[in-house]
């Protein structure tokens, strides 16, 4: 009996020792109970140089991705409303690396710290030659699947319309108000 209750706590303390490496850690009434808990020394990460996959950012992007038209409410222009296509894709602060390589990758986005209180940051890519010339032609070549390939295809019409100066008509705004919220959490299947 004294031996399964050893490992027990045994097992215990590694869990602790474990915790204490995750980005949050142990918080202090628990650092105050076991005073006495063994860390473990977390390994150096060392980044590869390898260079992206074209299909793993696609991947990559059908996880932790989306495609985004903004339509809002705009006083300062004639129509009173606009539309901002961006394209974005979120992790936590520890992976940064991975998203500078996603920017390295593409040649186009900016980095943005989107939540403080989560550290999370996001690759952004709103400017529409960027867009046009490089992220639309990007997914057509690697694929996505599923209810964001739909959102991609409506993200791509969107844009298409905004890159013709259609976003400057009643017809055209109205048309990027459908598309708009159609897709994402909008999508109806």
């Amino acid at each position: 009996m004294e031996r399964k209750d050893h490992l027990t706590v045994t097992g215990f303390m590694e869990v602790l020792a474990i915790k204490a490496l995750f980005p949050n850690g142990l918080n202090d009434s628990i650092k105050a109970a076991f005073p006495d808990r063994i860390s473990i020394i977390k390994p150096e990460f060392i980044s590869n140089a390898y260079k992206l996959n074209g299909h793993w950012i696609a991947g990559f992007t059908q996880a932790d991705g989306s495609f985004g038209l903004n339509y809002s409410k705009a006083t300062k222009m004639r129509l009173g409303y606009t539309c901002q296509p961006q394209f974005r894709v979120t992790q936590h602060e520890r992976d940064l690396i991975v998203l500078n390589r996603i920017i390295e990758y593409l040649g186009c986005g900016i980095l943005i710290n989107t939540s403080k209180i989560k550290s999370e940051w996001t690759v952004s890519v709103s400017n529409n030659s960027d867009l046009v010339n490089i992220l639309i032609p990007f997914f057509q070549k690697y694929s996505i699947y599923g209810a964001k390939q739909s959102d991609f295809f409506d993200f791509s019409k969107g844009v298409h319309i905004i890159n013709n100066k259609g976003h400057l008509t009643p017809e055209g705004l109205n048309e990027l108000n459908k598309i708009a919220y159609g897709m994402n959490s909008y999508r109806k299947f």
